[in-house]
């Protein structure tokens, strides 16, 4: 009964946590910036102020889905143009990976730190290694925080449970997909 409890006191607090992946940012050439959830935006333009790096690629800038990051929001944040490389061919986190590759590649750029939600991160540093596997890419994982998910007490709204279930379910998927 004792071991239990204590499996299940540890499932509660690693379950959520266990998503975040949240390194401390460096200076890089590049911010890839993923589309999505409330918060992402304001974290990539905040390291882009801090002088974190010069460039930022942002996936998905069409406008035309929800979460989408527009270019005029990036810009309204003080961005300058210049700065913003913009992806509009990226459909999911998997295109994101090789689509962005393929920018950094481009441009000569050796380092990125990646930016999205704290669940999304461990998904993210997963498809990403792999689509970065050997091209001597540095990439550094920065978690932006998120209004609809705490690590911590994810079991304690209905909406942190969706994010939390749902997160691990595409982890899972794309682990057998990739």
């Amino acid at each position: 009964m004792g071991a239990m409890l204590i499996l299940s006191l540890l499932f509660f607090y690693f379950f959520g946590r266990f998503l975040v992946v949240n390194e401390t940012p460096r200076k890089s050439d590049a911010i890839i910036l993923l589309s999505g959830g409330a918060g992402r935006l304001e974290k990539g333009v905040e390291l882009l102020n801090e002088g974190y790096a010069g460039r930022m690629i942002v996936t998905k800038t069409d406008g035309r889905g929800p979460g989408e990051i527009r270019m005029r929001a990036i810009l309204r944040a003080g961005v300058p143009a210049d700065s913003v490389i913009p992806d509009y061919d990226a459909t999911s986190t998997y295109t994101n990976a090789v689509n962005s590759r393929r920018i950094m590649e481009r441009n000569g750029f050796a380092s990125a730190l990646v930016v999205s939600s704290t669940y999304h991160m461990r998904r993210v540093q997963y498809i990403f290694d792999k689509v970065y596997r050997g091209s001597g890419i540095r990439l550094t994982y920065v978690a932006a925080p998120s209004p609809n998910f705490d690590p911590a007490r994810w079991w304690s709204r209905k909406i942190y449970v969706k994010y939390a279930l749902t997160e691990y379910a595409k982890w899972i998927g794309y682990m057998i997909k990739y």
